[in-house]
């Protein structure tokens, strides 16, 4: 039997199979990445900060993102990828034997955190990766599709990362590949 992900034929038995590695995702990798104190530390000390954004402001970052993605200077994006959280992230990607693709750190507003790679925009608030974590407190799989930023065929997976009382401050995505 063969069912379709996305755009990827995949057969039953390759889909349990990645269902389990999915499973085994969240539950490992995943869960220690968003229970680490820095990572909650560096959320809630950016919700703080950009609490008073306005959505102008907030897409007024997301265009400078975009801009400095094609300029050869790039303030913004390398404050980003400097950041501590940011090496941790791409050290967690790079030691997981190719299988995470990316990893974006998102705040309460859906503004970007840390990253373990470029992504394509600053403010993930208005796609499911961060709306579906933080808005209705579920885990998100997105389909299974080819990635271009990775060149990969990729599922990200999107989960809320919560404080100690148990409240949601924020979302974290992990891009994970696929090898049909």
């Amino acid at each position: 039997m063969l069912f379709l992900l996305g755009a990827v034929q995949i057969s039953l038995a390759e889909g349990e199979a990645y269902e389990q590695l999915l499973n085994e995702i969240v539950a490992g990798p995943i869960a220690v990445v968003v229970s680490q104190k820095p990572l909650l530390s560096a959320i809630v000390s950016q919700n703080e900060r950009n609490a008073d954004l306005s959505q102008q402001e907030i897409d007024a970052l997301d265009a400078q993102w975009r801009v400095e993605l094609k300029a050869k200077e790039q303030p913004l994006i390398r404050e980003m990828l400097n950041r501590e959280l940011s090496t941790y992230l791409k050290q967690i990607q790079e030691n997981s034997g190719g299988v995470i693709t990316e990893i974006i750190v998102m705040d309460a507003y859906g503004l970007n955190v840390a990253q373990s790679a470029l992504s394509s925009d600053y403010w993930q608030g208005d796609e499911d990766k961060w709306q579906v974590p933080f808005e209705r407190e579920r885990i998100h799989i997105s389909a299974l599709e080819f990635d271009e930023s990775t060149n990969m065929i990729q599922t990200q997976i999107s989960v809320p990362v919560r404080n100690d009382q148990n409240n949601i401050v924020g979302v974290a995505t992990f891009g994970v590949h696929f090898k049909p």
